[in-house]
């Protein structure tokens, strides 16, 4: 992949979560609902596909990382940017299978493994995906913030080709 091919994943990526985070936050606000409503746009996020979303981007950027998008190295892509997220999240990953559980729950069964609340936006400030013992509990907005400035730090480490 070349920078602009990269720059153009970016944009795309960054801006298609960051909307329906704007869509989220319009939708608290009655004022802003009522113009969604009257320009005919559902309110609310999609919190269930920006999450889908965010999970395959990072098997993505592993494998931007790892060079190698083959199938055999889904997982490992997964897992290596994951972890790139911090190391609050590299312990949770070495503790549950964010993988199988939300990943490929997500992408192959369309909802996740086990029990799991996904909301777009939190008051809580942890990381972006949690385990209550009982269930698991995705917040878009913070796995973002996580996600861009990992990707950020994998972009300066990125050789470009001309192609």
């Amino acid at each position: 992949m070349n920078k602009e091919l990269f720059l153009q994943a970016k944009n795309f990526i960054f801006s298609d979560i960051q909307r329906e985070i704007e869509l989220a936050r319009a939708s608290q606000c009655e004022e802003k609902r009522r113009v969604l409503k009257e320009l005919r746009i559902t309110t609310g996020g999609g919190n269930f596909l920006a999450a889908l979303g965010l999970l395959c981007y990072t098997e993505f950027a592993g494998g931007l990382r790892s060079g190698d998008f083959s199938w055999g190295k889904a997982k490992s892509n997964f897992n290596s940017f994951f972890d790139e997220l911090g190391p609050e999240y590299k312990a949770f990953n070495a503790k549950h299978d964010v993988y199988g559980d939300l990943r490929c729950g997500l992408v192959h069964e369309y909802y996740i493994k086990k029990h799991c609340i996904i909301a777009t936006t939190s008051h809580d400030r942890g990381i972006g995906v949690g385990w209550d013992g009982r269930r698991y509990a995705f917040v878009v907005e913070q796995y973002f913030e996580d996600f861009k400035q990992a990707f950020s730090r994998l972009e300066s480490t990125l050789a470009w080709s001309e192609a």
